[in-house]
């Protein structure tokens, strides 16, 4: 079988991070919050100055936007500011990861998750959101209550250490995880929402901890292959390949349901589309496998994942 294409694994690249501190976001967001008497959304209007600005085509080209984005200067009257469909159903918090707590911003209402994926990921241009994104992580993102936090006093400048300002964030929706309705796996509607909030925040918990702990994270089948299993064991207490199948479009496999998220991270005309169809199974299986024979260890397996190559993953051959 010809399985090149998936034979290199940039998690080896470089050496793992060993001994890790937290990043120093986690402790600004921490005091931030507790300085905050008002409503949770409201300090994100604080720190966010994209939710001072309507969603539209060629948004992320407005002159205020990119003055605010530059200097954190607002303007006077703010037109179309975002104020939440379901204000109780925004959260705030801060979330425990092996490599340091993560801020997280939860929505109920569908309307307020779109409309901060479109202020914070894109700009504020009015980009589609598909059903099967549920959530994201934002990373580097430049928070304007944190730099006032630490500016100096006698200038206006932006402190010079980016770890005084940038912020990288977990941005999930209440969605059916990938877009699944509960009833593909017999659950109750308000018991797979539940699952499916702790699947996908376990999922952008991983890609935090692939990229602080072996430096990369991208949107490639690998990644979610590592974050689905995170996910599933976190929700469910055990990995199930045909859920992890479900969720890619391939609970027929080899045949493929369009709309499935693996073709957000392989395009369905690529000549290794098919190949990936019929491999992806066996990669499952050999997953449960490994993680059965380890008691359950969650994080044993999570570092095995990262350095085997998915090429090895199909071959069963993981590497501890």
């Amino acid at each position: 079988m010809e399985l090149e294409f998936i034979a290199e694994n940039r998690f080896t690249k470089f050496p793992m991070e060993e001994n890790l501190q937290e990043e120093v976001f986690a402790s600004d967001w921490e005091l931030l919050l507790s300085r905050h008497t008002r409503e949770p959304w409201e300090i994100l209007r604080e720190m966010f100055v994209e939710l001072s600005f309507p969603i539209g085509s060629g948004q992320s080209k407005n002159p205020e936007l990119l003055v605010a984005l530059k200097r954190g200067i607002l303007p006077s009257y703010p037109q179309g500011a975002w104020k939440p469909i379901a204000p109780a159903g925004i959260m705030v918090y801060l979330h425990p990861t092996p490599a340091g707590r993560l801020p997280v911003i939860e929505c109920e209402a569908d309307t307020d998750f779109i409309r901060l994926l479109q202020s914070l990921a894109y700009r504020c241009d009015s980009r589609p959101v598909p059903k099967s994104r549920g959530a994201t992580i934002i990373k580097n993102y430049n928070n304007w209550a944190r730099i006032n936090m630490h500016r100096n006093s006698s200038t206006d400048g932006i402190p010079k250490d980016p770890a005084l300002y940038r912020d990288c964030i977990a941005l999930l929706s209440h969605r059916y995880y990938s877009g699944v309705t509960p009833e593909v796996f017999g659950l109750k509607s308000d018991e797979w929402r539940k699952k499916s909030l702790v699947l996908r925040r376990e999922h952008e918990v991983a890609h935090y901890m692939t990229q602080r702990l072996y430096h990369s994270a991208k949107n490639e089948i690998h990644d979610e292959i590592i974050a689905d299993f995170m996910g599933l064991t976190a929700a469910f207490g055990d990995y199930d390949p045909d859920k992890f199948l479900t969720f890619l479009g391939l609970e027929n496999y080899p045949d493929y349901r369009a709309g499935g998220r693996l073709e957000i991270y392989l395009p369905t005309n690529d000549k290794n589309f098919s190949l990936l169809c019929e491999i992806l199974p066996q990669a499952a299986k050999n997953i449960a496998a490994y993680y059965y024979n380890t008691d359950g260890d969650r994080i044993r397996v999570f570092h095995a994942l990262c350095r085997t190559s998915m090429a090895d993953i199909v071959r069963g051959k993981l590497h501890e």
